[in-house]
């Protein structure tokens, strides 16, 4: 059983829909003619049959027929004007600046809303656009996997397991990669509900101990499929050792424990690309105090040469609220580069650009991230908010992991500095 969207359960005791602007809402709003486009070209992607799986995020219904859409419709509306969905953090300043943007203009939120509160009709099936078609690749979403690998035997997750960290590793034979190869797509399928995230490292024959060598992609709840633009990609070398850091978190007790045994996704390049990184901006030494809201934890790393940022990914945990990434060029320009106001764990969004961003030499990048350790939240969560909360693993501890994915244009070191 994998978890479900925000759109699930609760979404069926909501009865209050805000009123609309009005803007260009047809007189007579119908499923067939006005609201069915809007589903079929931002939602049915995941709200379908067999829909995406977004790293263990699946959606509980779908939205492709009438008669399934139908009893739903105060719940769409509501989630949609709120813009619960579809699930987007970053600002509206970001708008068209990252290729898997998901959102809903301001016309096609009244049309949704109008809909609802006017009876959701059906309207005349022959008004309907034709059904949209979706690719099968098994479960796959990258497109047919050139390689997918998985643990050498199922992993179980004990009932005493609430929060577990578990690496498994297993070693590329050659019939599984006769040569080394360039990756430019990877994705997970986590293999249990239990599955919190995954990052998988290639460590190169004779680097096996080398800690610093070979991130290939990570996964948390609603994380995208890493798919790097033409030009980029990863490098896997023939005899590689994969090792996939597991974290688990589950309710304890007896009868709760799985098996696991979660599956990566490899889709190949034939040409030579420009090699590809993924790294972190992190304080790490912070602490949050008992029954406080609003704090702030920053860190910055300058670049020492020209480097191509291809996606951001700012990683927190229950206590998360906000997350920004500004840039500091050498000429003494600034430019916010990503501003995610309502930061959701339960949607880690990798923001892919829709064009590379080249950052120059002598940049200085600095996040920043707030966290809300209070008793209505707590309450609301799920945590306690009568202790201070550092860096660590656990669900229930915290983390400040501002992940960005990027190309240097010459290899470099870089520096890391710290925050509040």
């Amino acid at each position: 059983m994998m978890r479900v969207t925000a759109i699930s359960i609760a979404a069926l005791g909501l009865v209050s829909i805000p009123a609309w602007a009005g803007g260009n809402v047809p007189e007579q709003v119908t499923f067939t003619k006005d609201v069915l486009p809007i589903l079929q070209e931002n939602c049915q992607v995941c709200h379908r049959d067999s829909g995406a799986n977004l790293a263990g995020m699946v959606a509980p219904m779908s939205f492709t027929s009438y008669a399934d859409t139908r009893p739903w419709a105060k719940a769409i509306a509501r989630e949609a004007s709120t813009r619960a969905m579809p699930p987007w953090h970053a600002s509206a300043e970001s708008h068209g600046v990252f290729d898997n943007e998901r959102t809903l203009t301001d016309g096609e939120i009244d049309i949704i809303v109008a809909w609802a509160k006017t009876g959701a009709k059906r309207g005349n099936p022959a008004d309907a656009p034709a059904p949209m078609k979706f690719e099968s690749f098994d479960g796959w979403t990258i497109g047919k996997p050139d390689l997918v690998l998985t643990f050498d035997d199922a992993y179980f997750v004990a009932d005493d397991v609430e929060d577990q960290y578990h690496d498994i590793e297993i070693t590329l034979t050659d019939e599984q990669l006769p040569e080394s190869r360039w990756i430019r797509g990877i994705e997970f399928l986590p293999g249990s509900q239990a599955v919190h995230h995954i990052i998988a490292y290639a460590h190169a024959p004779g680097r096996e101990g080398d800690q610093n060598t070979g991130m290939l992609a990570g996964m948390a709840p609603g994380t995208d499929p890493a798919t790097f633009p033409d030009g980029y990609g990863v490098f896997l070398e023939k005899g590689s050792k994969i090792r996939f850091q597991m974290h688990y978190h589950k309710e304890s007790g007896a009868g709760t424990g799985v098996w696991d045994q979660s599956e990566m996704a490899l889709v190949f390049c034939d040409e030579p690309v420009k090699p590809v990184r993924i790294e972190s901006i992190a304080y790490g030494a912070f602490e949050i105090p008992p029954n406080v809201t609003n704090w702030r934890v920053g860190a910055a790393r300058t670049l020492d040469k020209d480097t191509v940022v291809l996606a951001w990914m700012p990683h927190m945990h229950l206590r998360g609220i906000a997350a920004r990434y500004d840039a500091y060029y050498p000429d003494g320009t600034h430019e916010s580069l990503l501003d995610v106001k309502k930061y959701d764990f339960n949607w880690q969004t990798s923001y892919e650009y829709l064009e590379p961003k080249r950052l120059p030499a002598g940049t200085r990048l600095e996040m920043q991230m707030w966290y809300d350790n209070s008793s209505e939240r707590a309450e609301a969560i799920g945590f306690n908010a009568d202790r201070a909360v550092k860096f660590g693993g656990p669900t229930t501890d915290e983390m400040d992991l501002a992940w960005f994915t990027f190309s240097e244009v010459e290899a470099a070191r870089n520096t890391t500095e710290g925050g509040d």
